[in-house]
């Protein structure tokens, strides 16, 4: 669904990005320009607020970053809480985690250019109160249970979260985003969040559908 009357929605490309270690399942969302010159979209979840949670996605955008965008936004009750991509911060336009005002510090920093098509990986961990993230172009070995060295650190970060929103200008492609957790017993094992309903579960497990979303599921859902 949209989330701002104010903005064009994304639409549904038949191509999906293609990086290593990750399984594309239908189309990427991509930038349309029609109408505004940032595009957006939204969807909610259960509230994630405990444990740790990862989130991931596939992106490339453009060369520049700055008001608002790109985002791909984490809400809770209706407030930001924090984001992922860029604001004009960094003193380029790199990857990178941002607060609630999509402010970002120096360790937030990725030294990714937001252009370069990425496999993000992003993990949550609300008991240490911090965030990481990986910013890589292959997720072949990827051990979420044991990753390397993030790409960048948020200390004293760890958004809360009920719904996920993404805003960008052009040129914009996003794919398989999801919202999971991994059970310590299975490394690299995704486990979907809870409390959804089974039918929910498989649109999740196969990522929070913003890859998968329909321009008439965004519409019908506004």
């Amino acid at each position: 669904m949209s989330d701002s009357i104010s903005f064009t929605d994304f639409r549904t490309s038949a191509s999906s990005l293609v990086v290593p270690g990750v399984t594309s399942a239908g189309g990427s969302m991509v930038f349309v320009a029609a109408g505004t010159q940032i595009n957006d979209a939204a969807r909610t979840l259960p509230l994630q607020d405990s444990g740790v949670v990862f989130i991931q996605f596939l992106s490339q955008f453009g060369t520049q970053s700055g008001g608002g965008t790109p985002s791909i936004r984490l809400v809770s009750s209706g407030a930001g809480t924090g984001a992922i991509g860029n604001n004009g911060g960094c003193g380029s336009a790199v990857y990178a985690i941002m607060n609630a005002g999509l402010a970002t510090i120096a360790a937030s920093c990725s030294s990714v250019s937001l252009n370069t098509l990425s496999a993000v990986v992003v993990r949550i961990d609300y008991t240490a109160n911090v965030t990481r993230m990986w910013v890589l172009p292959s997720l072949v070995g990827f051990d979420y249970l044991n990753p390397p060295a993030p790409s960048a650190e948020y200390a004293g970060l760890a958004p809360a979260f009920d719904r996920i929103s993404v805003y960008s200008r052009s040129p914009a492609t996003l794919d398989e985003l999801r919202v999971f957790r991994v059970a310590n017993a299975a490394p690299a094992d995704a486990q979907a969040v809870p409390a959804l309903s089974p039918s929910t579960l498989m649109v999740l497990t196969a990522l929070l559908l913003l890859a998968g979303w329909r321009l008439r599921h965004w519409r019908s859902g506004s």
